[in-house]
């Protein structure tokens, strides 16, 4: 596969704290258009996994591209720049700020590809958050916690970028809304956006996804699409709960 048909890959990578390594040589390759979900156990390096991958933490060693380009020396700020946004699992909106301010915050802080105004965007993505329309007056801290989920998403999609990186989207979520919240990743994924998702929910995870890693200590235990994964005894057995 040539570089420029990737949109996000990770190769060789270890990455950890303090030194000591969390991830041992973990590859991956996020094609463009791509739906991909990382699960796993609970200390599996997830959550080091997407820190690494979005700029937050430096690798100890390993090369990082986005779209094509070497990135691994970038801070998370330079590769939202370069079209790879990033959403929290928590502190993910400006609370005492309206949800318009925080999409607008969103558009300004990254110059959108292509220079699109902002009033143009903001019907864009709209369109994919129907739900929080009636509510862009809104103090984003009165929100429910769903509903500030989508604004976070809808915040990172204002600069149009070419990855979105979700971190636990459904945490703290009751089963209800975060079926709800999954429904419109759905529509985020079929927008055409390059999607990285880890999520501790695997059923709901896989669901998303076309294709998913299983990380396990560190390493890459299987790389497969969602539907093997699922088909996998094992593999459900043993890291996704069963059936």
């Amino acid at each position: 596969m040539s570089e420029d048909a990737t949109g996000l890959v990770l190769r060789d990578v270890h990455a950890g704290y303090g030194g000591q390594p969390i991830l041992h040589g973990v590859s991956m390759t996020l094609r463009k258009g791509e739906r991909k979900v990382v699960i796993g156990p609970n200390g599996s390096g997830k959550s080091t996994l997407m820190k690494t991958a979005v700029g937050l933490l430096r690798p100890l060693s390993g090369q990082i591209l986005l779209n094509g380009q070497d990135v691994t020396a970038l801070r998370a700020s330079e590769r939202a720049r370069r079209g790879l946004t990033y959403v929290p699992q928590e502190a993910n909106v400006f609370r005492n700020m309206s949800v318009l301010e925080n999409l607008r915050i969103g558009h300004e802080f990254i110059a959108p590809r292509g220079g699109l105004a902002f009033a143009g965007r903001l019907e864009e993505v709209l369109r994919l958050f129907p739900e929080i329309r009636p509510k862009l007056g809104t103090t984003a801290g009165h929100l429910s916690g769903g509903q500030r989920q989508m604004v976070a998403m809808a915040a990172a999609l204002m600069p149009d970028p070419t990855v979105l990186a979700l971190d636990e989207p459904s945490a703290g979520l009751s089963p209800r809304n975060a079926e709800l919240l999954f429904e419109i990743i759905h529509r985020i994924a079929d927008s055409g956006v390059t999607l990285l998702l880890i999520e501790q929910n695997t059923r709901l995870g896989l669901g998303a996804a076309d294709n998913g890693v299983v990380l396990v200590a560190g390493q890459v235990r299987l790389a497969a699409p969602t539907a093997d994964i699922l088909a996998n005894e094992n593999i459900r057995r043993l890291y996704l709960g069963g059936a």
